[in-house]
């Protein structure tokens, strides 16, 4: 392990702040923290933490990928990017070892804080304030009379105005961000006293006049600021956070309390409702404090919403610390045990400190970040169980678990004295994992053995993210090692073996975004109208291809339709007219796609360099490290049948020399800027270059690029 150096150098800038801000705010301190992954690397691989890996649990039958297949996936996934050829070599080498330490140089870019961020977007859903002032609009310019500084500072630059937006819009996911990039507990997404802000989001919320926009050498870093007066509980007292999920007065934060039950503990309180009900019956006076079939959800619900009384319905705090008398609701409290009085200012940071050394902060965590990797659902086949019904379902009580939510004997001994699993240093041990629940007794069999072979593995994984001190980066790994993320094939089944080995599978459909990272990590060129334009996918098409907006749309569609079908089709063809001109205008040690090949080499199908070119197209473009004959038949077949009638086309002019005009080049693909006149292309006089758009065109549409 070793110490962090990005935290020396933001302690560095944070003083610069200090200086310019005065006692308007307090920077959150950084000690010399060591990490787990500091110091392990390809080159120092005897520094990286170990994994036991995971047994493949059904040998001979299903098939995983290789380590370097498995590396490949989980680059492209973790961050966009294929992975880098000495990162290849060593997995190559040392099998599980070196993809380990491949993982933790790869889980130190900046484009797998952006993929996390990513990833918990699709659950916060707070990017629904990105963009023109939809994030400023949210808070009280009474509050935060700087909020709109930028408007007297930078009157005409609306890039000015745009950053300071989406910098307050960025806040929640930033701290899920800063937490695993410094390798926090991750539990620290709950309890930590400080928020993160940069110099645009600073203005708006402190406003100290004399912060100019470039401060430091990077003015859009965020860092860590407390600000007085606030009891910081991470993500839930983030403006954003609680603006997302609104209270009112007659939802009275009911909404936020369901919520933090959801996304922190893995229990959907609605679930417990889902009992027949007479309309027509008289609920009484006060049903959700007297009547059993409303009290069933809100015993649970309306202690935690109380704990958010101090914040008010725009996220902002109050510090009242006042809540409704006990003849309207439940008093403040969690599981069974009442807020203190001397605590009713803090009550979040009296919750969080509840939730974070809870078990099941831990199985919510895993159940996101598996589902956000691997595309699959975890398997459910248990019955919901209302909190009146738990009575007794417990053997051992150590075990706690979801045992008594509405009760006294809690959730894993989160009222007691337990400890949070040695978050704080002390070394305690560790909180115990929840039992298994009940399991519906008419499920299949097969979907029950399913079930079980999963739930071990699970569980494995939690535990190990446990025994870590809740460092995401190991949760992120053992994922990444597990068969689920590594499923490859499975030989001929039974009709019981296929519904048993159903839950496994990387035929997932890449997101927009996804899809987006891969056209340029594999192709070299982005799909867009120009280099200065957003990518298609993030923008035009982003909702007809399956993506959020985190506002109207926020659930994937995860099987393609005619639409998404056609999208894809216009890209394979779009993205190869302007890939290849661009791949065979570069020096031949510069290329991507045709290393070893020339635009105006004859094509034959016979040809042994055509071969050769055809094999490494299905390396790159489908991650392919051995092509079965059929599949380079099949593409060379394409190929030579485009070539052919193009070169017939050219004979009796029927078709032009000149390349369509989107294909022409002339300019650079990435950067826009004009390209010397030796690396022009807008003429195809052999058919060849054209030929190869088909080739290629042909791999980007295959369903194993459009989906991993």
């Amino acid at each position: 392990m070793q110490t962090s150096q990005r935290c020396i150098h933001s302690n560095l800038r944070a003083w610069v702040s200090v200086l310019l801000m005065g006692s308007a705010l307090a920077l959150a301190g950084c000690k010399a923290e060591p990490t787990l992954f500091g110091g392990c690397s390809t080159r120092n691989m005897s520094a990286c933490p170990t994994s036991d890996g995971f047994p493949n649990p059904y040998e001979g039958q299903l098939e995983l990928l290789t380590w370097t297949e498995t590396l490949r996936k989980a680059s492209l996934e973790l961050t966009g990017r294929l992975p880098a050829e000495h990162q290849r070599a060593l997995t190559a080498e040392h099998g599980q070892m070196g993809l380990e330490a491949s993982l933790a140089e790869i889980m130190r870019d900046e484009a797998f804080f952006d993929r996390t961020m990513e990833l918990y977007n699709d659950h916060f859903l707070t990017d629904k304030y990105l963009g023109r002032e939809n994030a400023i609009e949210l808070l009280d310019e009474e509050l935060f009379p700087n909020l709109r500084w930028f408007e007297q500072k930078h009157p005409d630059d609306e890039d000015v105005a745009r950053l300071t937006n989406d910098s307050l819009a960025r806040e929640p996911l930033e701290l899920i961000a800063h937490v695993i990039r410094t390798e926090r507990p991750f539990t620290e997404i709950l309890t930590a006293n400080y928020t993160m802000f940069n110099s645009y989001a600073a203005m708006s919320m402190i406003g100290v006049p004399d912060i100019p926009v470039g401060l430091g050498e990077n003015p859009e870093g965020f860092q860590k600021v407390q600000i007085p007066g606030i009891p910081h509980a991470g993500i839930l007292t983030s403006a954003m956070f609680l603006n997302r999920f609104p209270t009112s007065d007659t939802n009275i934060n009911r909404h936020r309390s369901r919520m933090a039950y959801w996304f922190f503990l893995d229990i959907d309180i609605n679930q417990f409702g889902n009992r027949p009900v007479d309309a027509s019956a008289d609920f009484g006076e006060n049903p959700t404090l007297n009547n059993p079939n409303c009290t069933v959800c809100h015993t649970t619900m309306d202690p935690v919403a109380g704990l958010f009384m101090n914040w008010n319905e725009s996220g902002e705090y109050s510090g009242e610390g006042e809540w409704f008398g006990p003849d309207y609701i439940l008093p403040p409290g969690f599981n069974g045990e009442s807020l203190p009085d001397g605590d009713r200012t803090r009550a979040l940071q009296w919750f969080a400190s509840r939730l974070a050394s809870n078990p099941r902060f831990a199985q919510a965590t895993v159940k996101t970040v598996f589902q956000g990797l691997t595309g699959q659902k975890i398997l459910d086949i248990t019955s919901p169980i209302p909190p009146d019904m738990m009575d007794g379902l417990v053997d051992d009580p150590d075990l706690g678990g979801m045992g008594g939510m509405g009760g006294d004997s809690g959730m894993g001994g989160v009222g007691g004295d337990s400890g949070m699993g040695g978050m704080d240093g002390s070394g305690s041990t560790p909180p115990p994992l929840p039992p298994e629940p009940v399991i519906d007794p008419d499920v299949d069999p097969a979907l029950e053995r399913a079930y079980n072979v999963q739930q071990t593995i699970l569980r494995t994984i939690q535990q190990r993210f446990i025994d870590s001190d809740y460092n995401f980066k190991v949760l992120v790994r053992e994922i990444v090692l597990s068969p689920y993320f590594r499923a490859k094939n499975a030989t001929p089944l039974s009709a019981e073996m296929e519904t048993e080995l159903s839950t496994f599978g990387t035929a997932r459909l890449l997101t927009p975004e996804h899809l987006t990272r891969k056209i340029e990590a594999t192709t070299g060129v982005r799909w867009s109208r120009r280099p200065d334009r957003p990518d298609y996918l993030l923008d035009d098409y982003r909702i007809f291809y399956g993506g959020i907006d985190s506002d109207l749309v926020t659930q994937r569609v995860t099987e393609p339709n005619g639409v998404m079908a056609s999208l894809a089709q216009r890209m394979a063809y779009e993205v190869a007219c302007s890939a290849v001109p661009y791949d065979f205008s570069k020096p031949s040690h510069e290329r991507l796609l045709f290393p070893d090949i020339d635009r105006d080499t004859p094509l034959s199908d016979s040809s042994d360099q055509v071969r050769d070119a055809i094999g490494h197209l299905h390396q790159r473009l489908l991650g392919e490290e051995i092509v079965s004959e059929d599949e380079l038949a099949a593409t060379i077949a394409v190929l030579i049948e485009s070539y052919d009638l193009g070169r017939a086309g050219l004979a009796d002019e029927t078709v032009p020399q000149e390349l369509a005009q989107p294909c022409r080049l002339f300019n650079d693909r990435m950067t826009g800027d004009s390209l010397p006149q030796e690396r022009r292309i807008n003429a195809d006089p052999e058919y060849t270059i054209r030929a190869w758009m088909a080739a290629v065109s042909y791999l980007l549409s295959d369903y194993r690029f459009l989906y991993e």
